[in-house]
Order: C-alpha cells, then structure tokens, then sequence
C-alpha cells in the first residue's frame, strides 16, 4: 500500500497523541534547536519508523515535508533503515544532511546507519571523508560521528585520527565530536591515538576534553590516564 499525504498528515497527530510535556522540556534542554519539538521518546519515534520501513519507505520521503525536530528525526530513521545497499542510499543521505541543526539528530541518525560490507565502508568513507573539513557545524559532525561509530578499525584509524588533527572548525559540537572519537580511537587503538595527544596539535579544547573522555572510561588503564594527564594543555 502505497504512503499517501494524507498518511503523513496523520504522523504530527499521532506524535501529538505521544507528546509528554516534561520530556519536550528536558529534551529542549539538552538539544538547542528543537523548540518545535513535541516531546515524543525516540524508542516511540523509532516504532514509526520501523512501521514506515516495513511499508512504503520511498512513499513516505516522496510526501514527508519535515518541520518539527520529531519529523526531522523519524525522516532520518527511515533514510538509514532502508533496505537498500550503500551506493543508492547515499544520495538520500547527501540530501537528509541539510536538515540536521541538532546533535541528537545528527548522533542518532549515523548510529541507525548500517555498513554490510568492506565495499560499503569505501563507498560511505569518500562520500563523508570531505565533511570533515566542512564548515558547517554538522555536516563535519556527521563525518566525526560516523566514523567513531563505524571506521574506529586497523584500515581507517589512521585516516581519521589525521582528518581531526585536521580540523579548523571552532564550532562546538564540532569540537566535541572531535573529542569524542579521539578517546574512542584511544581505547580502541591507544598505540596509534597517543602520538596525537602527545604532538599536542590539537585546539586546547579538543586535547584538554579527549584526555577527559579518555580518563572516565572503565576499559583505559590507570597507568595510562595517570600518563595522560601531562599532555593536557595549560
């Protein structure tokens, strides 16, 4: 059954009849940009979305018209669960990107991405490896985010431990993100990771945050965070 108009309409009603006002505060509260948002829990959003997925997912991207941060989320799901190989999702990718304006969003959607294949890995890696170096704040988020969730492995650590020593964006979940994947590429690889934090090339912000993450994870020993601590920048 084909998704027509009138299904989408019946989407902001539906996320209406889940809203929860404490949550819509909280979550506005943590996600700058999201004051349209109606207060709906992304595990309630992700049950549409696998509904949408299993039913007409091209029907409903030809007639989303997206607006709320509740319809920007669920048009992401549905993009990045798509039973369709890499080569011909990305194009929907490129084009989902221009309406991320929010980390949750952004982390959200690149978690619901899946890789199947070394050939699908290439194929995401050139379409993101530019957005490392864009200056939009969340384009070069996505490129950071998936590849601490999906590239934190022997052929690419290297690769992107070089496109963050990179990075010029003083943008703030930029930086972040750029901390972020440095303490994971740490825990993962803390042999390839130290020479970077050791250069102390990175912005102070990004050095002074990766030691911090690195630091809080359970699976780093103390030797190491102990060690850690004399690359921090004053």
């Amino acid at each position: 059954m084909s998704f027509t108009p009138a299904d989408y309409a019946a989407i902001p009603e539906k996320f209406s009849e889940l809203s929860d006002p404490k949550y819509k505060a909280f979550n506005e509260s943590l996600i700058p940009g999201a004051s349209t948002a109606y207060g709906v829990r992304v595990p309630a959003i992700r049950n549409i979305a696998r509904s949408i997925i299993k039913s007409d997912p091209a029907g409903f991207l030809s007639v989303s018209v997206p607006g709320s941060y509740e319809e920007i989320m669920l048009r992401g799901m549905v993009i990045a669960g798509m039973k369709l190989p890499v080569s011909d999702k990305l194009p929907l990718i490129e084009g989902f990107l221009p309406l991320i304006d929010n980390w949750a969003v952004c982390d959200t959607f690149c978690g619901d991405i899946k890789l199947r294949s070394p050939e699908e890995k290439r194929l995401m890696w050139e379409f993101m490896e530019p957005f490392f170096y864009d200056p939009r704040e969340f384009y070069a988020r996505f490129s950071l985010v998936m590849f601490l969730g999906h590239f934190v492995e022997p052929d690419y650590i290297l690769r992107g431990l070089e496109a963050i020593e990179a990075l010029t964006q003083e943008q703030y979940y930029v930086r972040m993100a750029a901390a972020w994947a440095v303490s994971v590429c740490y825990v993962k690889f803390p042999r390839e990771t130290l020479p970077l934090l050791q250069r102390r090339t990175l912005p102070k912000f990004t050095q002074n945050k990766s030691i911090q993450k690195i630091r809080e994870s359970y699976r780093v020993p103390k030797e190491d965070k102990d060690m850690l601590l004399q690359y921090k920048l004053t």
